[in-house]
């Protein structure tokens, strides 16, 4: 497999004394985890070593591993029921390669595309986010085709990888409005999937993630859209990563300013279905894309802080499991990528390791979580 292949198949995201003391006290009173913790395995470089060095690395600080395929559908594959591309093969059969034997897996797929609002891209030998054939083009998430191509690929990743939870849309609330058409059809295939792999694997958490924040819409807004969506989903599994306010782009990002129910109003929306962090993640440099209107400050203290206080939340609500993404900073990658898109700084300072690999205060912080019995 080509390294840039494998690359975007993990890809395609000082308080004062008195409140250390408190935030401090709060962490000693821990005394058992509710999740599990863990990373995607999203290299630091384009090369087979970084590949190997981050897998060997994050199962050896995991007892869940996230693959995420985020980067298109083999749609003629799956309709037709064809062999898949090679590519497609070789990234199920590494799911689970060098796991222990008790780490769980989380597989999240999903049929739209990195907009979260098209119907996804092509995924083939030539690679991720190829353009989707003719037969393909002018087709919409409610199209008789577009729902059974998905079902199927759904069921054959499970097949093939046997995952412990199945997402099969990645942050489904992020981009569409209520009143949207393309809504109304994401819904109709939310359902058909949703029913279909219940019905096949009745004992698979299966489930769509959210977005806890969205351009599109106002946070009242997004919570109604993230509403009617759960009907389709057996946990509430949130996508987060706070250091970027989509209200305000140039700002400190420190946890401090952020409010401290950014979980707590939607796990309110279901308190029946299981709570779960899907995709997280906190920058520890400053964060500048000129071309978005991004400048963020940002700094390994206030990540630390950020992971105390999602973990005491999260606890709190005895989440499930919280997924961490990048493990290293991937400034390597970065660097050797051909016109670099602007997304793609987005989660380039979010590791625990800086792109030299040298450990920052999260990736202490994470240990003594990980250290933790999961009750």
């Amino acid at each position: 497999m080509k390294p840039i292949y494998f690359i975007l198949t993990f890809l395609l995201l000082v308080s004062c004394s008195k409140d250390e003391s408190l935030k401090q006290d709060q962490e000693q009173e821990a005394a058992t985890r509710s999740f599990y913790m863990g990373f995607t395995a999203f290299p630091y470089d384009l090369t087979v070593e970084a590949q190997l060095d981050t897998y060997e690395k994050v199962a050896g600080l995991s007892d869940i591993f996230l693959t995420h395929l985020d980067h298109g559908v083999p749609w003629d594959e799956a309709l037709n029921d064809l062999p898949f591309p090679t590519e497609v093969q070789q990234t199920l059969a590494a799911t689970k390669t060098g796991l222990a034997p008790n780490t769980k897996v989380l597989l999240t797929a999903t049929p739209t595309d990195q907009y979260r609002e098209n119907l996804n891209t092509y995924w083939n030998n030539n690679g991720s986010h190829q353009p989707l054939p003719p037969f393909w083009q002018q087709k919409t998430f409610d199209d008789p085709d577009v729902i059974s191509a998905y079902i199927k690929y759904c069921k054959r990743i499970i097949d093939a990888v046997e995952p412990d939870y199945f997402a099969y849309a990645i942050e489904s609330n992020a981009a569409f409005r209520k009143e949207d058409v393309a809504f109304t059809k994401f819904l109709s295939l939310a359902e058909a999937v949703y029913i279909s792999l219940k019905s096949a694997y009745p004992n698979l958490p299966i489930f769509l993630t959210l977005q806890d924040r969205s351009f599109e819409n106002s946070y009242k807004e997004l919570l109604e859209t993230s509403k009617i969506l759960l009907q389709y989903s057996d946990y509430i599994a949130m996508s987060s990563y706070p250091f970027l306010d989509y209200n305000n782009l140039n700002r400190d990002a420190n946890p401090e300013l952020f409010e401290d129910n950014w979980l707590q109003d939607f796990r309110n929306l279901d308190a029946a279905k299981p709570f779960a962090i899907s995709e997280t993640g906190f920058c520890a440099e400053d964060l500048v894309i000129a071309n978005l209107g991004v400048n963020v400050k940002a700094s390994e203290a206030w990540q630390n802080d950020y992971m105390i206080k999602l973990f005491d939340s999260a606890n709190t609500l005895e989440a499930e499991f919280i997924a961490w993404f990048v493990f290293r900073d991937y400034d390597q990658l970065y660097d050797k990528t051909p016109n670099p898109p602007d997304i793609l700084k987005v989660w380039r300072d979010n590791g625990l390791l800086d792109g030299q690999g040298n450990q920052r205060p999260a990736y202490q912080k994470w240990q003594e979580w990980k250290a933790l019995s999961k009750d």
